[in-house]
């Protein structure tokens, strides 16, 4: 092939090679251009929506405002029936006289609890958990809630007299916001807890009155959020006999008394043949009486603890006080 027809063929592939490149970036830009336009047009609409006013729908607002109404009246409801029971609080109680009821509400707890039979640990050192302000005046903005935090406190350690608890072992109150050692602010908006431990030693049916009273109480509510119990009673229910169809026991048929377990060790129970054990009992004036059924559980003592929450809930006026003002939204210009 000479150089001519060489020549040639290499610039017709040129053309047609700059020709084909020129026509792809052509179509490339086109549609680069036209997926811009595209964007363009979409981020004005979107700038225009966030200037508009939105214009709501009359019918739309109507039946809004109706559920707002709704809602409010419900809201205002609830309010007024907690009213019922819940005690409000007393705002014009001044320091110095706080701390005086306190001093008066412990002196007359303690003769309460002797007429009722509640012991009180002499390692306590009992001031119905204000022990700080015995000789120390809180801060007035504080009054208000310590008041109803005493009230609270008071008549739940009076329930605990009248449902027959043997001791009252330990009682302290957890420092509410504002007291040294307390949270900075309470968890909720709408309600607040003020929680109280206590340990007492009662028999099981006390115990389970004491709870059926506090989770049913009319003056004030409380919540159990912490229950540890543990009984006294170490030891496991006497054997059965060998024949299987009861324990036997032993019974005075004319005072009723119930043969204890040192007068049954003191008779050879457990050593000696039951025949023997029982020819002791008549001796003693105790007759054999023997019973199908056990009671295992209720008879014996248990040692109690609790955490009790004091639950207030915070009147309309008092969220209303506490709830920061909502910042204006600001639009685009």
């Amino acid at each position: 092939m000479n150089s001519k027809a060489w020549l040639t063929v290499f610039g017709v592939f040129s053309v047609l090679l700059l020709g084909g490149a020129g026509f792809y970036a052509f179509s490339s830009y086109g549609k680069y251009s036209e997926a811009m336009d595209g964007w363009n047009s979409k981020v004005s609409t979107i700038e225009s929506l966030e200037r508009r006013v939105p214009y709501p729908n009359e019918d739309n607002v109507e039946e809004l405002q109706k559920k707002v109404s709704t809602y409010k009246e419900a809201v205002a409801s609830l309010s007024e029936t907690l009213k019922s029971f819940q005690r409000p609080l007393d705002t014009v109680l001044a320091n110095t006289e706080f701390q005086v009821r306190v001093k008066k509400r412990v002196e007359d707890f303690r003769v309460v609890s002797k007429e009722g039979g509640l012991e009180i640990s002499p390692d306590l050192d009992f001031q119905l958990g204000f022990n700080t302000y015995a000789n120390v005046v809180p801060a007035q903005e504080l009054v208000p809630v310590l008041d109803y935090e005493l009230e609270a406190i008071d008549h739940l350690l009076r329930t605990l007299i009248a449902c027959g608890a043997k001791e009252l072992v330990a009682f302290d109150r957890d420092a509410i916001p504002g007291e040294a050692g307390g949270a900075e602010k309470q968890e909720s908006g709408v309600v607040d807890k003020y929680p109280v431990r206590l340990r007492f030693n009662a028999s099981h049916g006390a115990f389970q009155q004491f709870i059926n009273e506090v989770a049913n109480d009319r003056q004030f509510f409380y919540i159990v959020r912490v229950l540890k119990i543990n009984s006294e009673l170490k030891e496991g229910p006497l054997k059965l006999t060998e024949e299987g169809s009861g324990f036997v026991k032993y019974e005075n048929p004319v005072t009723k008394e119930v043969a204890g377990p040192d007068k049954l060790a003191e008779w050879g129970r457990g050593t000696a043949p039951e025949a023997e054990v029982e020819a002791k009992a008549r001796e003693a004036g105790f007759i054999k009486a023997d019973q199908d059924a056990r009671v295992l559980m209720g008879q014996e003592n248990l040692n109690v603890f609790l955490v009790v929450d004091i639950t207030r809930f915070l009147s309309p006026e008092e969220v209303k006080a506490t709830t920061p003002e909502p910042e204006a939204k600001k639009g685009k210009k």
